[in-house]
């Protein structure tokens, strides 16, 4: 079992890590610098990648290794996957050591074997240099300076990965915590193979959706919460880059959206939680959340409310120098928050979340975190829908205020669904998540045309007097868009609310 915490740095910054005085401390015998050149391979219908696989032939210093690699999970840039490595005589691959591997039945097929070939490369430097620990641990830090290539097509590699060879991987995160004080790194959340996929297919990188963790009733509670927080770390990190970029508005709604869910997931066991170990964590992503909501809300109002204004209004040009304005203000939001996620306390907080998961000590002495999962969630479930249930009691006497709350407890509940999704009967499951969606949709719009007259004040600050009547616009639309939507909102909460409580119904998949 492999395990490697991967940090991206700039080239110069690679080369300053390796002379940095907390490494020199650590470090065991002399550091080793090779020219690494690898070749994976695939057949043309990628039938190993579907399979979570990733084959590669490896030269490095004189000699052939075979290497097979599945695909294994990743968050907060640590990496835990199998792995299976042999020498070769040559440049061949060897179909029966693949064999002896839990994934044999895949090249079991003769017309797979024959069809495989390579996709793409890596060619790099590598220095390698052994860390030792206090406790006994024993890191191999391997600094890696080169490029992936398909074809014309190239990407660059400057990346740390700081592997576990024996002790605890709370010491890569301790490690990692230290070197993020000196250096802006990055934790990576992508593999080289999954990169070198990406560059092969050509298609430019899209936002990723959550996917629902596979949780098993027998599993503890503990568990459970270490598989859905690292899935919505996964969830979120896979989004940074494209959000940094600033290419899609979707890769900061994936990683609101992922935020949110971690936040959920921490109120869900919130009562077997110890708040010494995750209260404050829980705090600051509280404050990333609200950062990151600011973006969204003018993108909201800009995208989708104004475009809309100005398509019945195309030739009032009050309205488009509204939104112009309305633009750089968004565009300055959209600045400061991806300062914040650019910034070392952004990757210093998945970095310590990271390591309190690994540490396990928020485990002992809490009974109920060692409760089996299928015991647990029926209660939970109960309780976010009860929720939902009285602030929705007299739906048609809510305020905005009242219809946020509902909103949020219907979220809540949503994610709470979701996450133990795989526990329950999927045709029990999805008619309850569709109709909780739905009136959630609802919801939602209800807050955005509250939330067009709350920033306002903000977008007619300094403005000219035509605007008043462009405000009165919006505050028009605003109105028309709640009343309408308060309309389909009783609907929305009678399917939801005839809706049996699947958990009630049917017991855990055991």
């Amino acid at each position: 079992m492999e395990t490697e915490l991967k940090l991206l740095l700039s080239p110069q910054d690679l080369r300053r890590l390796r002379r940095d005085p907390s490494v020199k401390a650590r470090q065991l015998g002399r550091a080793s610098t090779r020219r690494v050149h690898s070749v994976y391979y695939d057949t043309p219908q990628q039938a190993l990648l579907n399979a979570g696989l990733a084959l590669r032939l490896r030269s490095d210093g004189g000699r052939w290794l075979q290497t097979l690699k599945t695909r294994g999970q990743a968050a907060a840039g640590l990496h835990l996957r199998e792995e299976w490595e042999w020498p070769l005589p040559g440049e061949a691959l060897d179909f029966g050591l693949l064999a002896t591997t839990s994934a044999e039945k895949v090249f079991r097929s003769p017309r797979m074997r024959a069809s495989l070939g390579p996709v793409f490369s890596t060619e790099f430097t590598r220095t390698s240099v052994h860390l030792s620990f206090a406790d006994g641990s024993l890191v191999e830090l391997c600094l890696d300076s080169g490029n992936i290539r398909s074809g014309r097509r190239s990407r660059a590699i400057s990346e740390a990965e700081l592997e576990l060879l024996a002790g605890s991987p709370v010491r890569l995160f301790e490690f990692a915590r230290k070197l993020s004080q000196t250096f802006p790194l990055r934790l990576g959340h992508a593999s080289k193979a999954e990169r070198g996929y990406a560059l092969a297919r050509g298609a430019p990188s899209r936002p990723v959706k959550a996917v629902q963790p596979e949780l098993d009733p027998e599993d503890s509670v503990a568990a459970a919460i270490s598989t859905l927080v690292s899935s919505c770390m996964a969830h979120m990190q896979a989004n940074e880059a494209g959000f940094l970029a600033g290419r899609d508005p979707e890769y900061l709604h994936q990683m609101r959206v992922a935020l949110r869910r971690m936040r959920a997931c921490f109120s869900l066991f919130k009562s077997v939680l110890p708040h010494t170990a995750f209260g404050p964590l829980a705090g600051q992503l509280r404050e990333r959340t609200v950062g990151l909501g600011k973006v969204r809300d003018w993108d909201v109002f800009v995208h989708e409310m104004l475009r809309a204004l100005r398509a019945q209004r195309a030739g009032e040009t009050a309205v488009l120098a509204f939104e112009r304005r309305c633009i750089r203000l968004g565009r300055a939001h959209l600045r400061v928050a991806q300062a914040q996620v650019a910034a070392p306390a952004w990757q210093q907080l998945w970095l310590e979340l990271g390591q309190r998961l690994a540490e396990g000590a928020w485990m002992q002495g809490q009974p109920q975190l060692a409760l089996p999962l299928g015991d647990f969630v029926p209660a939970v479930l109960q309780q976010r829908a009860a929720a939902v249930k009285k602030y929705g009691r007299r739906l048609g006497e809510l305020d905005a205020g009242g219809r946020h709350r509902l909103r949020i407890a219907a979220k809540k509940l949503r994610y709470a669904a979701e996450f133990f999704s795989s526990l329950f009967p999927k045709r029990r499951v999805q008619p309850y998540v569709q109709a909780l969606a739905a009136m959630q949709e609802v919801l939602g719009r209800l807050n955005d045309a509250a939330t067009l007259l709350r920033l306002l004040p903000e977008a007619l600050a300094g403005a000219r007097a035509p605007d008043a009547r462009v405000a009165g616009m919006i505050q028009g639309w605003s109105a028309a868009s709640t009343h309408l939507q308060l309309e389909v909102l009783g609907s929305a909460w009678d399917r939801w609310h005839r809706q049996k409580p699947y958990w009630k119904a049917s017991k855990a998949i055991s």
